[in-house]
């Protein structure tokens, strides 16, 4: 009989908090995340002095993405990140340089993310699933609106979707993780699997905080896309996610568009106003409108009232003007 013995190694993490300690600064926690494939695993460093490190063991061999957090007490102060490769009798330790925000002269200062990002985004990514991309995708008429209400602005937006993708699947997946870090973008916006912040909210919080990671080294913002209920739960399960997400974008200090509460007053206000089709899920032209009037209002701090661009010829006048409205009452409510 062939018996087959399993071969791993370690990954031994090593950070110098020099830079930090220089400027002031007292580093509480360290957080790293390392991923290969579906593979995922994080990891709280013990900080001696100028140095955090720890060791990820038992690992298989081969190269693993690594995503580095650095906090001082409740505040995330710097992030970093790399790549390490296992090999099976080596221990190779990897060097992480932290990456601050903002850099004066020769010396790197920590100062708050937002510092870095223009006053309002002109480069978006959303991620989702067909929530996002119906009827043509939120992102491509937020852009043509955002454009058509101030061509100033110069609006850029895109995405990367899967039909039923969770977050999960979006951080396991090779080709988002290359967007956020190489599209320099200014913001990427999360949208989550309709019912995960419902249903299982730790997985939820797991995969957000883990983008928010990437998201933040490549020097963007997170934000999240609350996105609609389901039209047959629609008043238990607005609610439950509320809670989910207004808990998640507190603790990574990410902005929470709530498009369902936009739905939510739209559905009170002018009923006759259809937003879902037929499948109770997906929505209508009409949906989709309000919630690209929703997203200018909550990242441009601006109504949408007057605008002319509507992403479908189906909308009416009386339609375009009600939702606009819906969408800017909802900001005046909700947003900051």
């Amino acid at each position: 009989m062939n018996t087959q013995t399993e071969i791993t190694s370690d990954l031994p993490i090593s950070i110098s908090l020099q830079p930090a300690l220089e400027n002031g600064f007292e580093v509480t926690q360290v957080i790293v995340t390392i991923t290969r494939d579906d593979f995922i695993s994080s990891l709280d460093l013990q900080i001696e002095e100028n140095t955090a490190s720890g060791t990820f063991e038992d690992l298989e061999p081969g190269i693993y993405n690594i995503y580095v957090e650095v906090y001082e007490d409740d505040v995330i102060i710097a992030t970093g990140s790399g790549s390490g490769e296992v090999i099976v009798g080596e221990n190779t330790v990897v060097e992480i340089n932290l990456e601050f925000v903002q850099t004066t002269g020769s010396l790197t200062v920590i100062v708050d993310w937002t510092d870095l990002l223009p006053e309002y985004p002109q480069r978006i990514l959303f991620i989702g699933n067909s929530i996002t991309y119906f009827n043509g995708g939120v992102d491509l008429h937020t852009m043509n609106l955002a454009n058509n209400i101030d061509p100033g602005l110069e609006v850029y937006c895109s995405s990367v979707v899967g039909g039923g993708w969770t977050l999960e699947m979006h951080f396991n997946n090779t080709a988002t993780i290359d967007s956020i870090t190489n599209g320099n973008f200014d913001m990427v916006i999360l949208q989550e699997m309709t019912s995960r912040p419902v249903n299982d909210p730790d997985l939820f919080y797991y995969y957000a905080t883990a983008l928010d990671s990437v998201i933040t080294a490549a020097g963007a913002q997170t934000a999240f896309f609350y996105s609609w209920p389901f039209e047959g739960e629609f008043n238990t399960m607005i609610e439950q996610q509320a809670a989910a997400y207004n808990y998640i974008g507190q603790q990574l200090d990410a902005p929470v568009i709530p498009v369902a509460r936009a739905w939510q007053h739209s559905l009170q206000e002018n009923p006759e106003i259809d937003l879902y089709i037929e499948d109770g899920n997906h929505p209508t032209v009409q949906g989709t409108y309000l919630a690209c009037c929703t997203f200018f209002s909550f990242i441009w701090d601006e109504t949408t009232v007057g605008a002319t661009y509507v992403n479908d010829p189906e909308i009416t006048i009386f339609q375009r003007d009600a939702l606009q409205q819906v969408a800017w009452d909802t900001y005046l409510v909700y947003g900051d």
